[in-house]
């Protein structure tokens, strides 16, 4: 193995300059309620229906306490409801509100961008082969997490 490698730090900063770029781009097309976590939650969500906390936490990386603090924002700006789960009164359930469909239009436009700059210069098959490498880093931190 490499004795001296910068993965960890690489990732680190490309993630905060991206969510800085992200952030900048949302705010430029007017989406500033989907900044941050938030946007990761929301996001999650879409296309969904009464997703579960636990599978929420999953989805979006994000530990529960932080979870639940972003959701008790997104119920408060209109965005999320909360829902007992039927079948087990001890889940809680989080669905959108439909609040969030004004930014549906609009995700394409953001998100061009946003790929662009990730992937300038990269070809097809570099691009596949880098997102195979990520998910393979992003499986080994999960289980080294549980």
């Amino acid at each position: 193995m490499i004795q001296k490698t910068r993965g960890g730090t690489l990732i680190s900063q490309v993630n905060q300059v991206s969510g800085r770029i992200w952030n900048r781009i949302l705010r430029d097309h007017g989406m500033e309620d989907l900044e941050g976590a938030r946007g990761r939650v929301v996001f999650a969500l879409w296309g969904n229906d009464k997703v579960p906390i636990k599978t929420l936490c999953e989805k979006t990386s994000l530990d529960k306490s932080t979870l639940t603090g972003i959701i008790h924002r997104l119920v408060r700006d209109g965005y999320v409801e909360k829902l007992s789960d039927e079948t087990d009164r001890r889940n809680t359930l989080i669905k959108l509100t439909g609040k969030e469909k004004r930014f549906a239009d609009k995700m394409e436009e953001v998100s061009a961008p946003m790929n662009e700059i990730f992937y300038k210069g990269f070809t097809d098959d570099e691009i596949i082969l880098f997102e195979e490498f990520l998910a393979r880093i992003l499986v080994n931190c999960k289980s080294e997490e549980q």
